[in-house]
């Protein structure tokens, strides 16, 4: 008895927060399209890594982070106004003490190019290598039968090549 008052308490709950966002004036896609007008950035620059509903201080709000290049931008978007209740951004750095970019940054450039995460993904290589008399980053992973390959410039991060393909 005790978990069927559970489980109707729990669907009865959900039902009530589903309704307090349908009944809110903004959508999901509507809070990233002001979040990215507050930043100055199109969606094709940016790789969201956080976008969701969610509630702060009884207020139904949508909770958006993303990158844009080495910016990562945290806001709170008011789901019935619209309103930016929260703003926060944070630099990061990708260069390591030589100057080139740090392996970590070169992945990330690879996974934001792929619109994928870390966790997403298998990593078969990564690691600074020589190739046609150049340094490059030789990044290689695998997400869902599909195999990505990337050459990225060590000195400024810019993809030299970008393979996809279905996974041998």
């Amino acid at each position: 008895m005790k978990k069927i008052i559970a489980t109707v308490l729990t669907i009865a709950t959900l039902a009530l927060s589903a309704t307090a966002f349908a009944a809110g004036n903004i959508t999901l896609e509507d809070a990233k399209q002001i979040a990215l007008d507050r930043a100055g950035a199109t969606a094709g620059e940016a790789v969201f890594t956080k976008a969701h509903s969610d509630y702060d201080d009884g207020r139904a709000v949508y909770d958006i982070e993303f990158y844009v290049g080495t910016t990562e931008y945290e806001l709170d978007v008011d789901a019935a106004t619209g309103e930016i209740t929260e703003f926060e951004t944070e630099e990061h750095s990708i260069a390591s003490a030589d100057g080139q970019i740090t392996l970590d940054a070169a992945k990330g450039i690879a996974l934001a190019y792929a619109g994928l995460k870390d966790g997403d993904v298998n990593f078969r290589k990564a690691k600074l290598d020589n190739e046609d008399g150049r340094q490059v980053y030789e990044i290689e992973f695998v997400d869902k039968g599909i195999e990505y390959e990337f050459d990225i410039d060590p000195t400024d991060g810019s993809i030299l090549k970008a393979d996809v393909d279905q996974d041998d």
